[in-house]
């Protein structure tokens, strides 16, 4: 049987011990890293109709150094073709919560998984986001949680079926996803720095453009930003997918201007990131192989000064340790 990369890392290369909830299938793990007390643990469900123990709902609390709640699921059954998740294309995924209604997940809901060697492992499905903590949620409630995968390819539907008991139990046990380190609070540890494995590459960046932005109060849309309103604006980068999949990334801005005397460029001390932190509202969607970044971007209004460009700096890192640059100018309209 082929493990998933992930799941060695959990499970063979340094977890905590894995532990069993007493009368159930599930599992679970509790662990932290010793340096960045970010909570590494996770919770195990098995299919219930898998005699293979191949099948299998794993709820992660971190993200390689991040403090993040993702999950991610594995099949002993290709959920799409090897063509197929090189290209970036996902299976269409249905899930549903006990007698919830069912619920059809977008494309960004879900992320592929890479084996050791940075291929996309073609019987593993990440999910990430708000549904992950839907399903958290109804897992605590003792809902059991169904999945039905249609293949990219077509043939015939796949349906998952883990259940809720024992889950109440692990969750409390992996601290509820939160830091575990004693009177932490819910702040996450900063990111560490990763280091690329020999040989890793970037996916190609072929084009990047900022399309309109969003005026935050009223929603009226722009190709740029107008001084002295807040918007919320999208990077769209376009990619060439290699299997790597975004796991940070970061914004630095400077300003060009020009007064009564002369013009010239302003380095900004402001570095925005996504994941968010600190109050800032970033955010990443993917469609197919494009990435595009909602930034919240304001520039005053000034008597004395007119703004004429925000130029951004996006450095995008990914899940092989590699990471790529781009800069592009924003126009401001005074």
């Amino acid at each position: 049987m082929r493990i998933p990369f992930l799941l060695c890392l959990s499970l063979l290369c340094g977890a905590g011990a894995v532990e069993r909830v007493p009368g159930t299938g599930t599992t679970y793990s509790v662990s932290r890293d010793p340096i960045t007390d970010v909570n590494t643990g996770f919770v195990v469900l098995p299919e219930v109709n898998d005699r293979t123990d191949q099948t299998r709902f794993i709820l992660r609390c971190s993200n390689y150094d991040r403090q993040e709640l993702w999950a991610w699921m594995s099949s002993k059954f290709q959920l799409s073709s090897q063509e197929d998740a090189d290209a970036g294309i996902k299976p269409a995924v249905t899930i549903r919560l006990g007698d919830d209604p069912p619920v059809v997940l977008s494309d960004r809901d879900l992320s592929v998984v890479l084996n050791g060697d940075e291929t996309v492992d073609t019987t593993a499905l990440g999910f990430s986001g708000a549904v992950v903590r839907r399903i958290v949620n109804g897992l605590n409630a003792g809902k059991r949680l169904v999945v039905r995968v249609n293949r990219p390819g077509g043939g015939q539907a796949l349906t998952y079926t883990f259940a809720a008991s024992g889950v109440n139990t692990a969750w409390e046990k992996v601290n509820g996803c939160a830091p575990q380190r004693p009177g932490a609070g819910s702040a996450a540890p900063g990111p560490l720095t990763v280091t690329p494995a020999p040989g890793a590459q970037a996916p190609k960046f072929t084009r990047w453009y900022f399309t309109t932005c969003r005026e935050a109060g009223s929603g009226v849309t722009r190709t740029g930003l107008l001084a002295g309103r807040a918007h919320l604006c999208d990077l769209v980068i376009d990619t060439v997918p290699n299997g790597a999949r975004p796991v940070r990334a970061e914004f630095r801005y400077e300003l060009e201007y020009r007064d009564a005397a002369r013009s010239g460029k302003i380095t900004l001390d402001t570095t925005d990131v996504w994941p968010p932190a600190g109050g800032t509202s970033t955010a990443l969607r993917q469609s197919g192989s494009q990435l595009i970044f909602t930034l919240p971007l304001n520039v005053r209004a000034r008597a004395d000064r007119v703004y004429t460009s925000l130029n951004v700096t996006a450095t995008v890192y990914f899940s092989n340790g590699s990471s790529k640059r781009v800069y592009e100018p924003l126009p401001v309209r005074p």
